[in-house]
């Protein structure tokens, strides 16, 4: 749990597509009963608005987290995270985060995620 929290380190496309999906459906779901009770209890949609931004801040902030252990396995720097700001280069970056396999073996960020001993102190 305290990975989600740390910009160390790698994720393989598999680990960061489920994480992140884990955590979109946290922030609907934190979403949906935030709308469900102040919509039953007549609360004001202000209200509402201020405590939606309370929990998409941090959801995006974790998203960010995983974004960036995505780029290291890639074997690019954090700080290409702000090149998916760019309207048309968002999409060929996000799919390449998606889609194409990270460096094989260790690299400056980390052991290779998909290495069988990944995991230290794990028997395998």
């Amino acid at each position: 749990m305290g990975e989600l929290f740390s910009m160390e380190g790698r994720y393989n496309r598999a680990r960061y597509f489920w994480i992140v999906v884990f955590l979109q459906i946290i922030g609907y779901l934190l979403g949906y009963l935030l709308g469900m009770v102040v919509g039953t209890s007549g609360g004001d949609t202000s209200t509402a608005q201020a405590l939606s931004l309370l929990i998409s801040i941090p959801i995006a902030i974790l998203v960010a987290f995983q974004v960036v252990k995505r780029l290291h396995d890639l074997d690019r720097p954090g700080s290409n995270y702000w090149l998916l700001l760019i309207p048309l280069y968002n999409i060929y970056l996000g799919l390449v985060i998606l889609f194409k396999k990270g460096t094989e073996g260790p690299n400056k960020y980390g052991p290779d995620p998909l290495e069988p001993n990944f995991f230290p102190g794990i028997a395998q």
